[in-house]
């Protein structure tokens, strides 16, 4: 379980740096990361799972200017992580086990936002001393600035993650074979709500007439293809 723990929280540290550190390349959008992170534990079902909730759910919650928003990203991981790690341990059905997870796991959102304070005051102090290199002309230390800026970043997301992961996985292994099989079923159901009540925050930002077309089109192709793909 330790080893679980150490390798998803490795490549969540690097996944984290996408952020705004480094790469900007989207892997940390919650359906991406958690994506990598199952395929890398070797369950990418639960990691899909994972990334349609907090996907959807924090799709309008973007950080603009100084706002810092929950860190989907760094729960998402951990959610992903956690689940497959149990799963794999007790065999639970995906779907009840991931909401239950992301019900256990969803301050973490919170947790990410204060280690994002502690990281761009961090962030900063090392941006005033490359300031001070390049004053003296000393460009070449400007490079060592950088790399200690993206270790500080990988650095504060593996440290978070590991004790994360390791405690609710060993927690939830423990737990999940005393839940009944009637509150295991009220899990799976639950699972369906937030991705809705994602949807329907989604819908408020739709307020021209274009949008909504675009959504009701595609929300009919939605449904005509899962219509032929049941037959």
């Amino acid at each position: 379980m330790i080893r679980q723990a150490l390798v998803a929280s490795a490549v969540g540290g690097l996944i984290w740096l996408d952020r705004f550190q480094a790469f900007q390349l989207m892997i940390s959008r919650p359906i991406v990361a958690t994506a990598i992170i199952s395929w890398v534990m070797g369950d990418l079902a639960v990691g899909l799972y994972t990334g349609v909730l907090f996907e959807l759910l924090w799709l309008r919650q973007r950080p603009v200017g100084g706002a810092i928003a929950p860190d989907v990203t760094l729960a998402s991981i951990a959610t992903a992580a956690v689940a497959v790690t149990v799963r794999a341990s007790t065999g639970c059905d995906a779907i009840p086990l991931v909401f239950l997870c992301f019900l256990c796991l969803l301050p973490v959102c919170f947790v990410g936002m204060k280690l994002d304070e502690w990281l761009r005051v961090g962030l900063g102090k090392i941006a005033r001393l490359a300031e001070v290199s390049l004053s003296d002309g000393r460009d070449t230390v400007v490079t060592v600035h950088f790399v200690l800026g993206l270790g500080l970043g990988f650095s504060v997301a593996f440290v978070a993650l590991v004790p994360i992961i390791f405690c609710f996985s060993f927690a939830l292994s423990a737990m999940v074979p005393l839940i009944p099989a009637s509150v295991l079923r009220a899990l799976g159901f639950g699972y369906y709500v937030v991705p809705l009540v994602g949807v329907a925050d989604l819908l408020l930002e739709l307020q021209e007439d274009r949008f909504t077309i675009l959504f009701a089109v595609g929300f009919v192709l939605a449904l005509l293809v899962g219509l032929i793909a049941g037959r």
